[in-house]
């Protein structure tokens, strides 16, 4: 039986608009507070957060899902598919 996973996607704005929660920050569109309390209910959740620019970084692995980019799939592509 493979594994069952679900995802939040935690973004300041729409998805890859910054380079991560510091750069959110720094612009001003993300409150660290803010921030502190999402990832505190997720984790009480049972959930496991996973910064937005880890998901950018190349996946070498097999996927089911499609990936219609150039290059090699990242771990977004590994997890959502392509959009």
């Amino acid at each position: 039986m493979g594994m069952v996973f679900t995802a939040i996607l935690q973004a300041a704005d729409n998805p890859v608009a910054f380079l991560g929660a510091d750069e959110a920050q720094a612009a001003g569109e993300l409150d660290a507070n803010d921030l502190e309390t999402v990832e505190q209910v997720l984790a009480e959740s049972g959930y496991i957060t996973i910064p937005e620019e880890l998901l950018e970084r190349s996946y070498g692995g097999p996927t089911l899902l499609r990936f219609h980019g150039s290059g090699e799939p990242s771990w977004w592509d590994r997890f959502f598919g392509s959009f």
